[in-house]
């Protein structure tokens, strides 16, 4: 008997715009998905729904979370404002841990980036055509990715040593909407921009990915876990979703 399989439904994107009983503009993604999802990111909203939902249903249940819609559109975009504005030039400031590095720039044969003491030192090549902004930067990027890489290391293998369980990969990535994540495979992927924040907060940040290689999940075992290596978590917690929008670059 032959098998017939079920062609899987095309992805159609639409942009709504806002007829005024809303008030905001939304993209609409229809798919063979079964369910109804809203997401805020960017002051930009996404929603994603089944092709069976038909407009006015799908109208009608956006209408019933558009306080909540909006209050996520204003709160995003007051954040952006508070994102220190960057020019990349000497006599910046920026943070590694519970530091504050003053940036000195200058122009050399290679580029170079180090802390030394309290200054952050930056030297640009004299042969590249880019900017001197887009250099620093680029510069810095590398720098803050070398300073991940070495920190969230040892800090991940101390921290999987209290727990018993044997280190496995790190990543390091600049995600848009999570600090950590651990694969089900036990593979911790951290975002490198943590390392601008205290010491403290990045602590939790490991302790809660290690504790994930033992519960997947986000149950009472896994929270108390967390609570016995890190008693003051749910401060750490709130330090980044208060001023987590400010850690950039």
């Amino acid at each position: 008997m032959p098998i017939y399989r079920r062609r899987k439904q095309p992805i159609q994107i639409t942009t709504i715009t806002d007829c005024g009983n809303l008030g905001f503009d939304y993209q609409l993604r229809r798919s063979g998905r079964q369910s109804i999802s809203i997401q805020v990111r960017n002051g930009e909203v996404r929603l994603a729904a089944p092709y069976s939902v038909d407009e006015q249903a799908l109208h009608n249940w956006l209408l019933s979370k558009a306080p909540w819609v909006t209050g996520k559109i204003q709160q995003q975009r007051a954040q952006r404002m508070e994102v220190p504005r960057r020019l990349y030039c000497t006599g910046e400031y920026w943070s590694l841990l519970d530091q504050q590095l003053k940036l000195t720039v200058s122009i050399g044969a290679a580029a170079h980036c180090e802390a030394v003491g309290d200054n952050l030192q930056v030297t640009l090549s004299n042969r590249s055509r880019k900017t001197h902004s887009e250099q620093v930067r680029a510069a810095l990027e590398r720098w803050y990715q070398q300073q991940a890489r070495e920190i969230l290391t040892v800090k991940t293998g101390s921290t999987c040593d209290l727990l018993g369980i044997t280190p496995k990969a790190i990543h390091l990535r600049r995600t848009r909407s999570k600090w950590g994540h651990c694969t089900p495979s036990g593979e911790i992927q951290y975002n490198w921009l943590i390392v601008q924040a205290p010491e403290w907060v990045i602590d939790y940040l490991v302790v809660h990915e290690c504790c994930h290689r033992i519960h997947m999940n986000h149950s009472k075992s896994f929270w108390s876990l967390v609570e016995s290596l890190m008693p003051n978590y749910k401060q750490a917690r709130k330090w980044l979703k208060i001023n987590g929008h400010r850690l950039s670059l």
